[in-house]
């Protein structure tokens, strides 16, 4: 009996070891290659894993669009579809994780809704840096458009020109701010001034009205001697 057990737990491990192959078993052999997976893809698509959703039968894996390379959609969020399950129609999906950046080949099945699938599975994800690589495919099997990659420029460069427009916003806010400081300060400083300048004449105009009166009596006191 105890043989049996280990026996039927050595056979439960190598089946968990030779999962990953009888999954690739069930393609064809030519199914890893990037030619083949292009030929077999609705649409290619390179992003950032930005949030992973588990349901009971299958899992939402939400795909920040970073670059269209095949098929564009005008949208910048999408949903990349696995089946969850232990049967072999589920071993070949591709698992996520969250802010891998992939290249994915992917099969429509809502994209008005912005939903796919993996077109072959697993092997239909990429690193990123296979960009180069897919392009120059897609350039041989005359799918490139160069209006694809003006469109991803474009959207680019409106990036920089929006993130540009908010810095200088934030530069004319500091820069008002700064102003109406430097208002405020020199309006401060003009009042000891006038305050000072009151002063001076305050103090003044009683002594000239002294010396006024001394030279009127004066006068006085010559013209009164003279007529005498």
């Amino acid at each position: 009996m105890k043989r049996l057990s280990f026996f039927l737990t050595l056979f439960t491990f190598i089946l968990l070891l030779l999962a990953p192959n009888l999954a690739a078993a069930l393609f064809t052999p030519e199914a890893a290659e990037i030619p083949y997976q292009i030929n077999n893809s609705d649409r290619i698509v390179i992003g950032t894993v930005s949030k992973i959703d588990v349901a009971d039968y299958y899992t939402n894996n939400t795909i920040t669009v970073k670059e269209w390379l095949y098929n564009p959609l005008p949208t910048k969020t999408i949903i990349v579809r696995t089946n969850i399950g232990t049967n072999a129609s589920t071993e070949d999906e591709a698992e996520f994780n969250k802010n891998e950046s992939v290249l994915l080949m992917l099969k429509d099945q809502r994209p008005d809704k912005g939903i796919f699938y993996m077109s072959l599975g697993f092997l239909g994800k990429h690193p990123a840096t296979d960009r180069n690589i897919v392009i120059e495919e897609l350039k041989a099997q005359g799918k490139w458009s160069e209006e694809n990659q003006i469109e991803n420029k474009t959207d680019e460069i409106k990036q920089i020109e929006n993130a540009e427009y908010v810095e200088q916003e934030e530069n004319q806010t500091e820069n008002k701010t700064n102003d109406i400081g430097m208002t405020e300060n020199t309006g401060t400083e003009g009042e000891p001034e006038k305050n000072s300048n009151q002063t001076q004449k305050s103090n003044t105009t009683p002594f000239m009205s002294s010396v006024s009166v001394i030279a009127v009596m004066l006068g006085a006191v010559v013209y009164i001697r003279r007529n005498r």
